[in-house]
């Protein structure tokens, strides 16, 4: 359904450079990739605004996006709200759109100013998302297998590069269609406090002769005024 998808990036608050970025500094001693994950996680957990780019390197059933851009904010109410752009796969074609989701509804505006609403399911509500005990934080604190792979610059952040596992019953929750468990990886601030500044998702293929698909997403302005709040 076009609208859960759109919802769900819109809130997710993940460009696709994780896949190859060069090998991190590994020279240690190293901190504890769960002890980094769960700093980070409390983080998110406090979150009540940020900067989000999300993109998909191929197609992952249900969810036809290339990239989303914007802002998700948590303002106290039931639902909190969202804003950006959308770079959307319509079959063979791709449209761009500008997006406000607002209240039960998203408000999608393309190219040519046509507007149309749609439903947002209850889950991917921005509040839902950034909720101190679900969405994300709770994405982060169910992963296993951690370990600090070492230290690398992302662009203006120094940050400490983190493996890790997530079952399919956790992660399908955040995005549809997946039925194994999935190769992660996060990015956490070297500085405190601790913030998650990008993640990395692997989606194994579901049939012979198909390819991996790549899920990014990328934080920035954790917690910094938002200007552009809807006014209904």
């Amino acid at each position: 359904m076009f609208s859960r998808r759109i919802a769900l990036v819109t809130v997710l608050a993940l460009g696709l450079t994780g896949a190859c970025t060069p090998a991190p500094d590994t020279t240690g001693p190293l901190p504890d990739g769960r002890q980094l994950v769960t700093e980070a996680a409390e983080s998110v957990a406090q979150l009540r605004s940020v900067r989000f780019t999300f993109g998909a390197s191929g197609t992952v059933p249900g969810l036809d996006v290339r990239e989303v851009t914007g802002y998700a904010v948590a303002d106290g109410s039931r639902y909190g709200w969202a804003r950006g752009e959308a770079d959307l796969q319509r079959l063979t074609e791709r449209e761009q759109v500008d997006f406000l989701l607002e209240g039960e509804s998203v408000r999608l505006t393309d190219e040519r100013g046509d507007t149309t609403e749609v439903p947002v399911p209850a889950p991917y509500y921005p509040a839902a998302i950034l909720d101190p005990d679900h969405g994300l934080a709770e994405l982060m604190s169910d992963t296993t297998e951690l370990e600090t792979e070492g230290k690398e610059d992302l662009a203006e952040v120094s940050a400490f590069r983190i493996n890790g596992s997530v079952a399919a019953d956790v992660v399908s929750q955040l995005v549809p269609g997946i039925q194994s468990d999935v190769d992660i990886k996060f990015w956490v601030t070297r500085q405190q406090p601790r913030e998650l500044v990008r993640l990395w998702m692997q989606i194994p293929p579901r049939q012979p002769k198909e390819g991996a698909v790549m899920l990014e997403l990328e934080l920035s302005e954790h917690n910094a005024q938002v200007s552009g709040a809807p006014t209904s």
